[in-house]
């Protein structure tokens, strides 16, 4: 058998080798589950919670305010080497605590938060109080997606949360209830098989490198049977 006939195909499992090993077993799901930004009188412990699939490393992650009417970043927050812990069906919940969270409501035109990994990419962007498009930062150019309710002059103690159940952000609503600081909120549940069907966070698609491993080799098959 020709020896460079055999070169051709091992190049090509190689490369369909290196594609495979960037893909991570474990596809992950994020976003925020609690915020408390306004209440009557001068603010007092504001938050933010996130939620997502345990085992979530956070390193050089950060969340990003926005001021609605500008549409650019007011504050960022660096999160640091956490990881979330499974507290509740393979979920975990981390809250920080962020002074200074602009109220909304400027002008008709609401402020916003978003969620952002270490590759500056925006796994969420919310806005309370009036949705806009962010000017600057890494949501620049997307457009916010507001919350149905707002914590305008709410009592101390309580927060805007999300309740009911599911295992994505669009199974469910918001509420406002009594803070939950770094836990599960009032009334909610995970549904325990979440990580089977969740999103990526900044990992190459699994099925598109199957489809491209399957085409090198069909192109390395053809190169060994074709006639010389």
């Amino acid at each position: 058998m020709n020896k460079c006939t055999l070169a051709i195909p091992v190049r090509y499992l190689l490369l369909s080798l290196i594609l495979l090993t960037s893909i991570t077993s474990q596809a992950s799901l994020i976003f925020i589950n609690e915020i408390q930004y306004d209440n009557i009188g001068a603010d007092k412990n504001e938050f933010v919670e996130i939620t997502g699939t345990a085992g979530l490393n956070l390193l050089d992650w950060s969340l990003q305010f926005y001021n609605g009417s500008t549409g650019l970043i007011y504050k960022s927050f660096i999160i640091g080497d956490v990881t979330l812990v499974d507290s509740h069906n393979g979920f975990g919940f981390l809250a920080f605590e962020v002074s200074g969270i602009q109220n909304g409501a400027a002008n008709g035109i609401g402020d916003g938060i978003a969620i952002v990994d270490s590759n500056d990419q925006v796994m969420q962007f919310l806005s309370y109080e009036g949705a806009f498009e962010a000017k600057d930062g890494a949501a620049l150019g997307i457009l916010s997606d507001n919350i149905s309710i707002s914590q305008h002059s709410s009592p101390v103690g309580k927060s805007m949360q999300l309740t009911t159940s599911g295992n994505h952000y669009e199974d469910f609503e918001w509420v406002i209830e009594d803070n939950t600081y770094g836990i599960k909120n009032v009334g909610q549940s995970f549904i325990s098989d979440a990580a089977a069907n969740s999103v990526h966070v900044s990992e190459p698609s699994l099925q598109i490198s199957f489809i491209l491993m399957t085409m090198v080799l069909l192109i390395s098959r053809k190169k060994l049977i074709s006639p010389r």
